[in-house]
């Protein structure tokens, strides 16, 4: 299968300085050549992109796809940990057969932003796995650990084994990471036993930390320690990890970041729904640590729309650090794509649009008001484009969306079934939504 895209606006994201017009020819699922007119018009498809942007697929490297169900949902709360206890009650009501559609409907959103790239932390895994797998995305999928060294172990022995089964049969589309949630509900034990876990199945840990000034202190009083040095006491300084969040770094942190295998994941919408505060993305960057992007929950955000991220993240920190230049919106591109796919140890296949990679990418409507004109293509990415004007997706040369029309389900049956879906969990806790 052979695709030609011609004469767009290409933007790879290898350096700020390689954007220029020319084509893409897409060979079954990797890229074969990209440049300046490289392309005659022989293809299976052909597509004219003479108005388009193309630019690599984004990567959402934190959230919690079948959060799906709880958007919009109890929003009136004072902080986080708040937020948690209310929503703890809903997710002990889930069964596995509710995770397919709630995965299906997140997906569906994230492909409708330009997004084929995700880590999720979540329980009951198989139902999102099976959702990424009927798409043709791509995910890593948390092994997600909460509480004690048991109940863990149990998790481990139970999800393991078939999680390395796809892992293989997908070829790597779809591959796992330990998740324990965070150091306030995980033992050390458990800690630990992440850290062994993932060092002999060579994944990385995907793990909030340093989310709210609470949990730092919370932290400081039980361990003498911030999450993030209580995370390396635990032997995470081995191992790659990405920590979600991380907006209040105490004393020491970023030096413990920037010495280790860590990339921080900022949720920028998540932190300020919930009132966590803003993360010192600025710090990080000059401390040479890298910061990828992610939308949290759908119902912690309420959204899993990366565009929206991208614009709110470079608006903070220009308005935290008080330098509208500190934070460059190609910076901001970067932790959208390929600081994500580093994150999630997917460099050699996506992030980037360079031959011989998978063909992940999007493109852009440029033919809209907001969008003209666009002088700084990557101000304009960044401050003016939206998500509806993400035209066509592809996931590894497949077409996911193609002219704003979602091509691998239908979304009026989804949304139907998943309201179906709901009203039974709001059964089984007989609550209403408010």
């Amino acid at each position: 299968m052979r695709t030609v895209i011609k004469g767009a606006t290409i933007i790879p994201m290898t350096t700020e300085d390689a954007c220029f017009v020319g084509d893409v020819v897409i060979v079954d699922d990797k890229i074969a050549s990209i440049g300046t007119s490289v392309a005659t018009m022989d293809g299976d498809t052909v597509i004219d992109a003479r108005e388009m942007i193309a630019m690599p697929s984004l990567v959402n490297a934190h959230t919690h796809l079948s959060m799906t169900y709880f958007r919009n949902f109890r929003d009136s709360v004072s902080d986080l940990h708040d937020w948690l206890s209310e929503i703890w009650k809903l997710e002990d009501k889930l069964v596995p057969e509710d995770m397919y559609v709630a995965s299906m409907l997140g997906l569906v959103e994230m492909v409708a932003s330009g997004t084929t790239c995700f880590a999720d932390m979540y329980f009951f895994p198989e139902g999102t796995i099976q959702a990424v797998l009927d798409v043709g995305m791509k995910a890593n999928i948390g092994l997600t650990l909460f509480g004690g060294i048991e109940s863990s172990k149990e998790r481990v022995a139970q999800l393991l084994p078939s999680l390395r089964t796809v892992r293989d049969e997908s070829k790597g589309a779809v591959r796992f990471d330990i998740a324990p949630h965070a150091v306030y509900t995980c033992t050390e034990e458990t800690l630990r036993y992440a850290v062994e876990v993932a060092t002999k199945e060579g994944c990385g840990i995907h793990i909030h930390a340093n989310e709210t000034k609470r949990e730092v202190s919370d932290s400081i009083a039980t361990f003498g320690s911030t999450p993030i040095a209580h995370l390396d006491s635990m032997g995470c300084d081995g191992v790659k990890c990405y920590y979600a969040h991380c907006v209040h770094p105490g004393d020491g942190d970023i030096e413990r970041l920037e010495r280790n295998p860590v990339s921080v994941v900022h949720n920028p919408s998540s932190n300020c729904k919930l009132g966590s505060g803003i993360a010192p993305i600025a710090s990080y960057l000059e401390h040479h640590i890298p910061v990828a992007l992610g939308t949290d929950g759908a119902s912690s955000n309420n959204s899993l729309d990366m565009f929206q991220e991208i614009r709110l993240a470079a608006m903070l920190a220009s308005a935290s650090t008080g330098d509208a230049g500190k934070v460059t919106p190609f910076d901001v591109l970067r932790m959208a794509t390929c600081e994500g796919a580093a994150a999630l140890g997917r460099t050699d296949e996506c992030g980037t649009l360079e031959v011989g990679k998978d063909a992940d990418l999007i493109l852009l409507n440029t033919k809209k008001p907001h969008l003209t004109p666009l002088n700084n293509i990557y101000s304009a990415l960044v401050y003016s484009a939206k998500s509806s004007d993400v035209d066509t997706v592809f996931c590894k040369g497949r077409t996911l969306m193609e002219h704003r029309e979602i091509l691998f389900i239908d979304e009026d049956q989804l949304r139907f079934q998943f309201n179906e879906s709901w009203n039974k969990i709001q059964q089984r806790t007989g609550g209403t939504p408010s």
